[in-house]
């Protein structure tokens, strides 16, 4: 349908509107490449040609949804937590660390605090906490939100009232209950445990018990501790707790009850019925103490095989009252050894023991105590542990539980017990433990004639505060470990086997950048007399063109020389021959090419970290050993 004008007059005015317009249009048709006209002005930026990552921090100032999540914030609570998890997914840095920030100078309930947490997700809290545009600042406001969280998920009411709903009528209770109890975490593992163990718990013991184990092993190893060490009525409940959640493995606690004479009659009463279930007799304190005895050298044995390294376990321990349960992280070379020691402590329960598993307790224990503090053996802490382990001292002797912990090559325990040793002050006891009845030298001689060097030197203190001035067997190898100590040098030693002077120059610079002062021996012989010189050993560096011995044979010298059993041996140059290094304790290391940096020996540090039990001696150390030798002796 044609469009008409409803007066011609205006048909001018149209044309003319109509000719102002056609010379640009024409003009950009032409030209497409000229300038567009008013009506398309040109971008003041260059067109964006794929979407920024939300890490790049290219935030858009003036960007609506940006504007929009900083209006919502203003409003505060939760709808301010929700607008920094969106401000982080989009990557607007600069606001999430304004508005953390503000978090943190602004005083907020805290359940409001926790509220808001939930509202940012641990992965993007992660991920807000370790961008580089989040300052100290907005830090700690993120910590303020997730403490938050954990304060109120950690509250005891909170966890006793969800604890009382498990059993419930209503499933709807019961299933927001449990849901409360596994975000605790290990509060609530603590507060189970508290209520499972009562005699009136305030829900059915099983539904406790079910819920505790939805944790893992977590529960039961807390139970554990409250069964070993608890007060009465509190171990009665461990040990019914764990009966129910798996007898077999409560076995261990009830044979120790059985015949424990501190035990309550509610205690031996409830063990002695349970064994009975069984169908079989039982076991008598003999059988009990083979049984458990088995379990303190797997325990041991197991703890043997543990790397020294950062791995970490949830370690569970009674409170001071004695009534509940504490945790905390511990390594998992302490906690495997803990292990060790409750078996020890079921042990110590009966009234009689062979000497031989008497000994075992003393070096886990010992060894146990050692691992946590180098240090320990003050003459406090000696009367003390004397004091609680009155009874087993009583079924052994320290020379023969010194002898039993070098032969298994306990060195934790072996220093426990020479500093046991050291502060006695009988002079008939100390001529005793340095004489024996065969003309070989007594246990205590050979620990200052051991490999290890902390070993060595503990021994030999020990000794001479004795100051005996009579003979005894091995009193040279006394001396000799007595004058090694005295000449300590304040740093570590390493030995480098070597004749070429431009080489010798750069290993010496390497090892001395490790901090090691350096012994330079031009043959197999001279590396000999070197080890034999002992002080505070750590490496032996060698080339494999050896002057007058082949590389193995080489390492099978130095190991059969005392100080020189845990010596790391590290080769360089080529080599045909192999060697079985599986054969030796201490490792030994071929490379094709001689270290250019300290950090070619890393691995080797590494490795032998991992297998540690005993720190190597710090230059205080040293110090305190060189004032030992210098004791009249």
């Amino acid at each position: 349908m044609a469009f008409r004008f409803r007066s011609e007059k205006h048909l001018p005015a149209l044309l003319m509107i109509c000719m102002i317009g056609i010379p640009n249009a024409v003009s950009a048709q032409n030209n497409p490449f000229d300038a567009a006209g008013p009506g398309f002005p040109q971008p003041s930026k260059p067109l964006s040609t794929g979407s920024s990552s939300p890490d790049s921090d290219d935030e858009q100032q003036d960007d609506p949804l940006v504007d929009q999540l900083r209006i919502k914030a203003r409003y505060g609570g939760v709808k301010l937590a929700e607008a920094i998890s969106s401000l982080a997914r989009i990557g607007s840095w600069s606001d999430v660390n304004a508005l953390l920030g503000q978090v943190n100078d602004t005083t907020i309930d805290a359940k409001q605090l926790a509220e808001m947490s939930k509202q940012i997700e641990p992965a993007l809290g992660l991920r807000i906490d370790y961008h580089e545009a989040i300052d100290d600042k907005a830090r700690s406001g993120l910590k303020k939100l997730r403490d938050a969280q954990r304060q109120i998920a950690n509250s005891k009411p909170r966890l006793d009232a969800a604890i009382q709903d498990l059993d419930d009528p209503s499933v709807d209770k019961q299933i927001a209950a449990a849901r409360t109890l596994l975000a605790g975490g290990n509060a609530a593992v603590k507060q189970l445990v508290q209520h499972a163990v009562l005699d009136n718990p305030p829900a059915l013991r099983d539904a406790i018990l079910r819920t505790m184990l939805r944790f893992g092993d977590e529960g039961p190893r807390a139970l554990r501790q409250l069964a070993i060490y608890g007060k009465p009525s509190e171990r009665l409940g461990a040990l019914k707790s764990l009966v129910r959640i798996n007898k077999n493995d409560a076995l261990e606690l009830l044979l120790s009850t059985v015949y424990w004479p501190a035990a309550s009659d509610a205690e031996i009463a409830f063990a002695s019925s349970t064994l009975r279930q069984a169908n079989r007799p039982t076991p008598t304190a003999e059988e009990s103490i083979e049984f458990l005895s088995r379990q303190l050298s797997s325990k041991v044995r197991y703890a043997s095989q543990i790397d020294n390294d950062l791995a970490t376990r949830t370690m569970w321990f009674v409170n001071q009252t004695r009534d509940g349960v504490d945790v905390q992280t511990a390594r998992l070379l302490t906690a495997v050894n803990r292990d060790a020691v409750d078996i020890a402590s079921l042990l110590r329960r009966f009234e009689s023991l062979p000497s031989d598993v008497a000994n075992d307790i003393l070096s886990a224990e010992l060894n146990y105590r050692i691992m946590l503090d180098l240090d320990w053996g003050d003459a406090e802490q000696i009367a003390e542990f004397r004091s609680t382990h009155a009874s087993i001292l009583g079924q052994t002797s320290l020379e023969n539980a010194l002898s039993a912990a070098i032969e298994m090559d306990s060195q934790p325990a072996v220093i426990g017990l020479l500093r046991m040793i050291g502060s006695e002050a009988s002079p008939a006891l100390q001529y005793r433990w340095l004489t024996s009845t065969s003309p070989e030298p007594s246990p205590l001689v050979r620990a200052a004639m051991s490999a290890n060097t902390r070993v060595r030197y503990e021994a030999a203190a020990a000794i001479a505060g004795f100051g005996i001035k009579a003979d005894y067997p091995g009193r040279s190898f006394v001396m000799q470990t007595l004058s090694e100590m005295a000449a300590l040098d304040s740093l570590p030693t390493a030995i480098l086997i070597e004749t070429r002077p431009e080489v010798i120059v750069d290993q010496e610079t390497i090892l001395s950048k490790l901090g090691y002062s350096v012994r330079v021996a031009s043959s197999v012989a001279d590396a000999e007399e070197m080890v034999n010189m002992g002080g505070d050993l750590r490496l032996l560096v060698s080339k494999t063109q050896l002057p007058d011995q082949t590389p193995a044979e080489l390492v099978d010298r130095v190991r059969r020389l005392s100080r020189g059993k845990y010596l790391p041996i590290v080769f360089y140059g080529t080599y045909d021959e192999a060697i079985d290094a599986s054969r030796w304790e201490a490792p030994v290391i071929y490379r094709a090419k001689m270290p250019q940096s300290e950090a070619s020996f890393y691995d080797m540090f590494d490795q032998l970290k991992r297998r540690s039990r005993l720190s190597a001696l710090t230059p205080f150390d040293r110090q305190v050993y060189r004032e030992k030798a210098k004791l009249p002796r």
